[in-house]
């Protein structure tokens, strides 16, 4: 039975990373760094992309970037007031030629379009030629539904395709292409599943949803999901944790997650082994993962202690299957958030990463205090080094 934390027991990162008795993802024989101790980059230039405004939209969450023919596109969720998640948010977007200087963002897609109620967690992804946008669209049931839609160039309208739903899904981490030729995307199943969506091979219009498996007593809320490609169809399936606290999933049992839970699959994402925790610190927030160039898996996380306050980025060296090195992205409580209703005052966070590299830059997208969007840029051989 995986190893499950409860509220009396209380573990640092570092105690976390040694212990040997979970599934390893971090290399146990190395230090985990405590955040103080954690490195900072020598080279990383931070943009600040859209910023909330009096009269305008308070609320901005869940960025995605790409690049496309020459400009960089940026897109985020977005509401006036506060996160309503299936009631009224929309998806905004904006572009550059040189991801400093941005466009002033304009809507992408706002309900009713398409009968939703609301659209958000969108996701952008350049191929064959195309810009798609997956994007979660709720309905009268309030089951959220990734439609996939296209940029017409022409217009620069996004184009809806109705064939393309992928039923529950929700995605959050870019497709990487399969030894198979398919494509699989990380994310998860509405609010209590991991998931992926694969491919039929090049047809972005065509998705199967697989959900992780996962052990009885394993409950799960938000188990957002980012995929490592070690290669030849081995993946690691990482997933935000919960720490029993919501009344959307209760739990009789006090529960702590201080780690990720983790799944392996051994044939391009078809079958998953079930869920398990593993060595790898981690708060409840959205994770993200990818490989640089030089071969180089990388792993966007927020820390255990300081939770969103601390946005980091883990390196596994090529062929290999845990990560060995760490550094700082984003760690500071400021500035306050000004204007999101939900918490104006409060510490801030950075969080909710989405990244993507163009001639040999790491880009980072991610939201500031869920009221401003960001990027931070890092040149992928400071990170392979």
């Amino acid at each position: 039975m995986s190893k499950l934390y409860n509220k009396e027991i209380s573990m640092c990162s570092t105690e976390l990373a040694a212990d040997t008795s979970l599934t390893p993802v971090w290399d146990p024989s190395i230090p985990f760094p405590s955040a103080h101790e954690m490195v900072d980059l020598d080279v990383i230039t931070h943009v600040s992309v859209e910023k909330a405004k009096p009269g305008g939209y308070y609320y901005l969450h869940e960025a995605t970037i790409q690049f496309h023919k020459g400009l960089f596109y940026m897109g985020f969720a977005n509401h006036r007031t506060a996160e309503t998640g299936d009631h009224n948010e929309l998806v905004r977007g904006c572009t550059s030629k040189n991801a400093i200087q941005w466009s002033e963002p304009e809507i992408w897609a706002e309900s009713p379009l398409i009968n939703a109620t609301s659209i958000n967690h969108p996701l952008l992804f350049s191929h064959q030629g195309k810009l798609y946008g997956f994007f979660v669209c709720w309905y009268e049931a309030h089951i959220p539904m990734t439609e996939i839609f296209v940029l017409n160039e022409d217009n620069e309208v996004w184009e809806h395709r109705p064939e393309s739903t992928i039923e529950g899904f929700v995605p959050f981490c870019t497709p990487q292409k399969m030894i198979d030729g398919n494509w699989l995307i990380g994310g998860e199943h509405w609010w209590y599943d991991s998931a992926v969506a694969i491919s039929d091979g090049d047809n972005f219009l065509k998705w199967t949803r697989i959900d992780i498996p996962r052990p009885e007593h394993m409950k799960l809320l938000y188990p957002e999901s980012a995929v490592v490609d070690f290669g030849n169809g081995h993946l690691l399936n990482l997933c935000r944790p919960y720490n029993g606290n919501s009344k959307l999933q209760p739990l009789h049992e006090p529960q702590k997650m201080p780690t990720s839970p983790v799944s392996e699959s051994f044939d391009g994402g078809h079958t998953w082994t079930p869920l398990s925790m593993s060595n790898f610190p981690l708060s409840d927030s959205q994770p993200f993962a990818g490989r640089l160039s030089t071969g180089h898996n990388y792993l966007l996380t927020n820390g255990l202690e300081d939770g969103r306050g601390l946005l980091s980025i883990a390196i596994a060296k090529p062929n290999e299957t845990v990560f060995s090195k760490i550094f700082k992205v984003r760690h500071n409580h400021w500035p306050q958030r000004r204007l999101f209703s939900n918490a104006v005052g409060a510490k801030t966070e950075w969080s909710y990463p989405n990244a993507f590299e163009h001639e040999g830059q790491l880009y980072i997208a991610y939201t500031h205090g869920k009221e401003d969007c960001v990027l931070s840029i890092i040149p992928v051989e400071v990170l392979a080094e």
